[in-house]
């Protein structure tokens, strides 16, 4: 799982990923969301004046609790496509997004 925080740019170390771009006053995008910052990309960030950005963190789970994550998602999606017929389309839809919400918890 990942988490969103709102960071004073003094406060963000090199190798932390961006949750979302960051645009100067002009509305040109500078880095755009998922990027690993650098130190390089951090004085770049404090020479624009540029004060706080958005940082993506990702959770520390153990195997167990990543496992029982991995179960809730999969009962989940079997809640929500219950009511789905048996086609083709739907089994590719519902593995489809089992392996993203899956990738999404790793």
């Amino acid at each position: 799982m990942t988490s969103i925080h709102t960071l004073a740019l003094d406060q963000v170390t090199p190798g932390m990923v961006l949750g979302a771009d960051i645009h100067d006053a002009h509305g040109a995008t500078l880095l755009a969301a998922g990027t690993e910052l650098s130190e390089s990309h951090l004085a770049s960030l404090r020479r624009r004046d540029v004060r706080q950005v958005v940082i993506e963190a990702r959770e520390s789970l153990s195997d167990a609790e990543r496992e029982a994550r991995r179960e809730e998602v999969r009962a989940r999606l079997r809640h929500l496509f219950r009511h789905t017929g048996e086609g083709e389309a739907d089994r590719v839809l519902y593995q489809t997004l089992l392996e993203y919400r899956l990738e999404q918890v790793a």
